[in-house]
């Protein structure tokens, strides 16, 4: 008769950080959704919203420095507003499988949490130009793919 080999059988336990990441993951992408698909309704209003504050504020933005650099940005995200919408979703959507599949202790979990990750770093600096302000926004998307890597030796 053939041995049958229990510990094969006996489905790997999810590690308890890993766990942590995921649900931590499962939460930002939620609320990444939410946001990226407010922003895609908004999105046709997007530019005229943006010229009615800058009415609004009579000019008082106007020049050089800190709130001048501010509004540029402001700026540039309503004139991309759409594609930056499309590019947040899809980049979630990215995440959210890939933190699914690492749930279930899956490599291409990780990979396709890293895409995501990119996508929803590089769309922005392409599009609005790479600032200071992206550098800090990255920093959350960065610990958390080294986070994720480290439990790469727990997935299959």
């Amino acid at each position: 008769m053939e041995e049958v080999n229990q510990s094969e059988m006996v489905p790997a336990k999810l590690p308890q950080f890993l766990k942590v990441l995921c649900i931590l993951t499962f939460i930002a992408v939620g609320l990444g959704l939410v946001s990226g698909l407010y922003s895609l309704v908004k999105a046709p209003y997007a530019l005229e919203e943006y010229e009615t504050m800058m009415e609004m504020s009579g000019g008082a933005f106007e020049g050089e420095g800190f709130m001048a650099s501010i509004m540029e940005m402001g700026y540039q995200n309503a004139l991309n507003a759409l594609p930056l919408a499309i590019s947040t979703v899809g980049a979630n959507l990215f995440c959210l499988f890939g933190a699914l599949m690492m749930w279930k202790l899956r490599k291409v979990g990780f990979y396709a949490y890293v895409c995501g990750q990119v996508i929803a770093i590089a769309v922005p600096s392409i599009l609005m130009g790479f600032s200071g302000f992206m550098m800090i926004g990255a920093i959350f998307p960065v610990a958390f793919i080294i986070m994720y890597a480290v439990n790469l030796k727990h997935m299959k």
